[in-house]
């Protein structure tokens, strides 16, 4: 039996056949539709909409037949609280160009040929009447209609091998319902969509049957599907107009993208959106799109619009649903990121991500970066206030890019050739001291911020100098996990006392290096010291042991009158310690604590 997947994959194909048909007519209906272009004379057409109106109503209302377009123009704008839209303007506008100069043809007032010739009044009648249909009677269909025998032909070869699928209270029904509603809204004659439509469409309904449980069959489904629909393919439409016939290559890539965040739209935001409909879905402002539909653009526009970055090789489909389900989150915590940045906040902010973090290109940068953008956003909504303070004038300049940017330049650097430590950070390394940052960034601001709220130099101080004690005196015995762990520890201490940053006196070895990176060489200069007794290293050069030893020794100096000498008192007990280990005395981490806090106390 062929699998769905399959099924699915050959009912695409054959779809886009059956659609080539329908597009190749629906070609010849636009160019129909076209109104045929002649060298008329220099007639009088530049009137505004009020002298329009005000002509239809004295000297042209023998042209107003009841019930039609013209009619039905004039009436709405003669009606309180309504106005004509752009599009209607320019309707009425057009009758009156044309009913006005039809008067003074027949009135004789207008004979004179752009080229010196002369035309009589039947003739010039004939000319300016010629058109394919009457205003306001356009026989192109909307995408609905056109492509209904094809969407129908979708629908029969899908619903064939899904007993019970077309029930109208299906979860697959409900899917068709809701998509074909939002495709009612397109009008074909304006937005050409191509293929993309059935692709859509299958989409849908494919992405059903891989979420069973997630999409119940619930009235809600078929609104998150018109929705979805509805504003995902009037941008696509919009884009596809914009790049003409010039870039073929272009119109595919658009539709390719735009299938798959539809479908990590329905996929990812279902169980989210369906919790809380009204957030997502509902419109409390005339011209205002859901968020459901906000968040798409969004993503739609930084995969489209940063075609530099190559983003299809850093988002596959599942870093993608992870980006929309954030963003969706965070988005329907702070509508205002939309609100107070006229719906570009959240893509600019995406695009800011991308483009920062996706500079560090390592073979790990694909799966790094749309993890790296959840946590972004989901930290986001946990302290907007603090972590994006110029939302409204400058919505990319966001405090935890600033520290993941950061964060990535050091941990992707590579080791200098002298050296000892030469492992690398996997991805999931670099996500969990990434995760540490933004927690000391969140709890404890001051000591990474300065005056004017904007990231100073302590982190990339605390990290770099961390990273620098570590590959200069371990050696790959000291595993990459432990690494991170250190750095983590690290980065706790440092948030607890300002004083980590002081630099060593002149008077002392090593006179500028920062009092974090001298307590640091302390500990790994001695246990990975070359002449260590092998009964010292035997106790003392293992992963977890290093980790607990750091972190004791740290935060004791962080309790501690904290200075340049007191570090030096710190380097000269702790190799005594390890000399003790030497003469065969056990590891005594308790014990250690209790000497070292004395010492420091003293």
């Amino acid at each position: 039996m062929v699998s769905d997947s399959t099924a699915l994959v050959m009912l695409a194909i054959r779809s886009g056949v059956k659609l080539g048909l329908q597009l190749r007519q629906a070609f010849v209906d636009a160019a129909k539709q076209r109104e045929l272009v002649l060298p008329l004379p220099n007639f009088f057409s530049s009137p505004d909409i009020v002298s329009a109106a005000n002509y239809f109503a004295v000297t042209g209302r023998e042209h107003v037949t009841p019930g039609s377009q013209l009619d039905r123009l004039l009436q709405k704008r003669q009606t309180a609280g309504q106005e004509l839209s752009p599009e209607e303007e320019d309707q009425l506008l057009g009758y009156h160009t044309e009913f006005f100069n039809l008067d003074l043809i027949r009135d004789g007032k207008l004979s004179g040929a752009g080229d010196g010739s002369r035309l009589d009044a039947h003739q010039f009648n004939a000319l300016i009447t010629i058109r394919q249909w009457q205003r306001g009677d356009d026989p192109n269909p909307s995408t609905l209609q056109r492509l209904a025998g094809s969407f129908i032909e979708i629908g029969i070869d899908y619903f064939s091998t899904i007993p019970g699928a077309l029930n109208k209270d299906s979860r697959e029904g409900k899917i068709l319902a809701g998509f074909l509603q939002g495709m009612s809204e397109i009008h074909f004659s304006d937005e050409q969509l191509g293929s993309i439509p059935a692709r859509l469409l299958v989409a849908a309904l494919e992405t059903v049957s891989e979420n069973y449980q997630l999409l119940p069959a619930d009235a809600k489904v078929q609104e998150l599907v018109n929705v979805t629909t509805r504003t995902l393919s009037a941008d696509v439409a919009r884009r596809l107009e914009l790049l003409g016939d010039t870039d073929l290559v272009k119109k595919e890539q658009v539709g390719d993208w735009a299938e798959l965040v539809f479908r990590s739209l329905l996929s990812s935001a279902g169980g989210l959106v369906l919790s809380d409909p009204k957030r997502y879905l509902d419109v409390e402002q005339a011209g205002q799109a859901a968020l459901v539909s906000q968040v798409g653009a969004s993503v739609l526009g930084l995969v489209l619009d940063n075609s530099d970055l190559q983003l299809d090789r850093l988002f596959s489909r599942n870093g993608m649903e992870t980006v929309i389900k954030s963003a969706l989150k965070v988005i329907g915590e702070h509508p205002e990121i939309l609100v107070q940045t006229d719906n570009a906040g959240l893509q600019k902010l995406l695009a800011s991500i991308a483009g920062e973090l996706s500079q560090f290109d390592t073979l790990f940068t694909p799966d790094l970066l749309p993890e790296l953008t959840r946590m972004i956003l989901d930290k986001t909504g946990d302290n907007l206030a603090l972590l994006w303070p110029d939302l409204a004038n400058n919505p990319q300049r966001h405090l935890l890019l600033t520290a993941a940017s950061t964060t990535l330049e050091i941990l992707t650097s590579k080791p200098a050739g002298d050296q000892k430590w030469t492992l690398r950070f996997t991805s999931a390394d670099i996500l969990s001291v990434t995760d540490t940052v933004f927690d000391e960034l969140a709890a404890n601001p001051s000591w990474l911020l300065n005056a004017a709220g904007q990231l100073n130099g302590n982190l990339k101080v605390a990290l770099t100098v961390t990273l620098d004690v570590v590959r200069s005196h371990a050696d790959d015995r000291l595993s990459p996990a432990t690494g991170v762990e250190i750095l983590r520890a690290v980065l706790v201490s440092v948030g607890q006392r300002k004083e980590f940053f002081d630099k060593l006196p002149t008077d002392i070895a090593a006179a500028g290096q920062p009092l974090i990176g001298a307590a640091l060489a302390a500990i790994f200069s001695t246990i990975f010291a070359a002449d260590i007794d092998a009964r010292a290293a035997w106790q003392l050069v293992r992963n977890e042991t290093i980790v607990e030893v750091v972190a004791l020794c740290l935060d004791c100096l962080a309790k501690s009158r904290l200075s340049g000498a007191g570090v030096m008192t710190f380097a000269a007990f702790f190799e005594q310690q390890i000399e003790l280990l030497a003469t065969g005395e056990p590891l005594d981490l308790l014990g250690l604590e209790t000497k070292l806090q004395e010492l420091l106390a003293a």
